[in-house]
């Protein structure tokens, strides 16, 4: 009795062996046959790739495209006065004092042409203040504020520049734009001030 038992567990490890050995087998098959399967479709992706990055027969390969050329400036005015503007507006955005009054002096006689805007009409006077032109600083300072509606301003500029005149030495040039206020404007609210001024300022003349 022992035996036959014993024989019947042996025959059922031998055929859970037998079995066992049939599924490895039948698993390592089906991977072969996986991996076989995939090998050719990368084969194929591989051949089909070249092919269609490849360019037809006779077409020129694509090159690099050009660099865009740097934006050329616009051509130099021909223009005197036109020019003069240019170079107006350039020199106060820079915050070039000296160039901006040296290029409007070189228009001066004919100033009343010139076209610029309220700020740069600003910074102009400002610059040819600092140069010492108060006459012509006067116009320019008169001349932004005027464009921009500003009449009280206008009329504050030239009382600023001439009393600037004044403090310089002078004289002849404040009395000169004091008056030129009270031409333009016999009703501003500084008349009474300038007029004080001016007749201290004829005296020291006199004296």
């Amino acid at each position: 009795m022992p035996t036959l038992v014993t024989l019947a567990t042996l025959a059922m490890f031998a055929g859970a062996a037998v079995w066992i050995a049939f599924v490895l087998r039948k698993y390592k098959a089906r991977r072969a046959f996986e991996r076989e399967r995939e090998a050719q479709f990368m084969a194929e992706m591989l051949r089909a790739k070249p092919a269609a990055a490849r360019p037809p027969a006779g077409a020129v390969a694509p090159s690099a495209a050009p660099a865009a050329a740097p934006e050329a400036p616009p051509p130099a005015p021909t223009d005197p006065l036109e020019a003069a503007a240019r170079s107006i507006r350039d020199a106060v955005a820079a915050g070039r004092a000296a160039d901006a009054a040296k290029a409007f002096l070189g228009v001066v006689a004919e100033r009343t042409k010139l076209t610029l805007e309220p700020p740069v009409w600003e910074g102009l006077g400002r610059a040819l203040l600092a140069q010492g032109a108060f006459m012509e600083a006067a116009w320019a300072l008169h001349a932004g504020a005027a464009l921009a509606g500003d009449l009280p301003g206008a009329q504050k500029r030239l009382v600023e520049v001439a009393n600037k005149a004044g403090d310089a030495g002078q004289a002849q040039h404040a009395v000169k734009l004091y008056q030129t206020l009270l031409a333009k404007y016999p009703q501003s609210q500084y008349a009474d001030f300038v007029r004080a001024n001016i007749k201290d300022l004829e005296r020291k003349l006199k004296g």
